[in-house]
């Protein structure tokens, strides 16, 4: 009786064990498996088309030689001071002389605006008055006829205007007129076939400027 309820009495035990979650006879009650982690993916976000950046376009610079250069004066320093005396309703296109006088600073042949010479005018740079009036005076010399008289009327005259000196003479077939202006040694000489539309053109120039 004793032994029959000792076998009943393991039986329990035993059945206690297996649903415990142990192995029979183990004596060890298992453990709880470990949770596998769970990993989280984010992923990015493709960029708006707003948000890009832009790469800014390079600056280009100019090139200050390309800029328009004007009216520069490309002849000397002492033809570029002659020019800019000159008005410019009288005498244009200069350019240096072709027979630039001896002892000159500068010497411009230029193109009559209006009519009148029948050759391009020479103006001349002298470093003095007297050096400019010494000038035109060896054109008497050389050109003169014995006669004083109205340059108007194609006669000869030597002596002075209201700027400096004037010399009107015959020049072989020209009638030909130089003068100075006293304070800034310049002369200036031009030809004409005859003598009232040069003395009309002479009579219309503008002042020069210093």
């Amino acid at each position: 009786m004793v032994s029959a309820l000792a076998g009943i009495g393991g039986l329990i035990v035993a059945l206690a064990a297996l649903r415990a979650g142990g192995q029979p006879g183990s004596g060890v009650t298992s453990a709880s498996p470990t949770p596998t982690p769970t990993v989280t993916v984010t992923e990015s976000a493709a960029p708006s088309s707003r948000s890009r950046s832009r790469t800014p376009k390079p600056t280009v610079e100019e090139d200050p030689s390309t800029e328009p250069t004007g009216s520069a004066c490309v002849m000397t320093p002492g033809e570029c001071r002659l020019e800019k005396m000159l008005g410019s309703a009288d005498l244009r296109n200069c350019r240096p002389a072709a027979r630039p006088p001896a002892g000159a600073v500068a010497a411009l042949d230029c193109t009559a605006v209006r009519s009148g010479p029948v050759h391009d005018p020479m103006i001349v740079l002298f470093r003095s008055d007297t050096d400019a009036a010494t000038w035109v005076e060896s054109y008497w010399w050389a050109l003169h006829d014995g006669r004083d008289g109205n340059c108007a009327t194609g006669a000869s005259y030597k002596g002075n205007w209201v700027r400096g000196k004037l010399l009107c003479t015959l020049n072989g077939p020209y009638y030909a007129m130089s003068w100075t202006y006293t304070g800034q040694s310049v002369a200036m000489t031009a030809e004409a076939w005859t003598p009232q539309p040069l003395y009309a053109w002479w009579q219309g120039l503008s002042l020069l400027s210093d």
